[in-house]
């Protein structure tokens, strides 16, 4: 929907909880994903559904996170990748 002064509220409403929900997953991977994690598709999958159920709990809907990020579980998997060879 378009405002008279020619913004697109709709748009800029998604960007901002888009925003909220990285900065979120930002700071849950630092406060709970071990750096010395090997990458495990059974770890990854309760960290998926942790993160979902921390990001609720918090007030913020996971499409928040999944709209910039995709697949939580895909997401959990990339992370522990990169800390592996790290």
């Amino acid at each position: 929907m378009k405002y008279f002064d020619g913004t697109n509220r709709s748009n800029e409403h998604r960007s901002i909880m888009s925003t909220r929900g990285i900065e979120f997953l930002q700071k849950w991977v630092e406060d709970n994903v071990p750096p010395y994690s090997k990458s495990d598709p059974t770890l990854a999958a309760k960290l998926a559904e942790q993160v979902t159920a921390d990001a609720i709990k918090a007030g913020i809907r996971p499409e928040e996170i999944s709209e910039e990020v995709g697949s939580m579980l895909t997401t959990m998997l990339e992370v522990l990748d990169q800390r592996d060879t790290q």
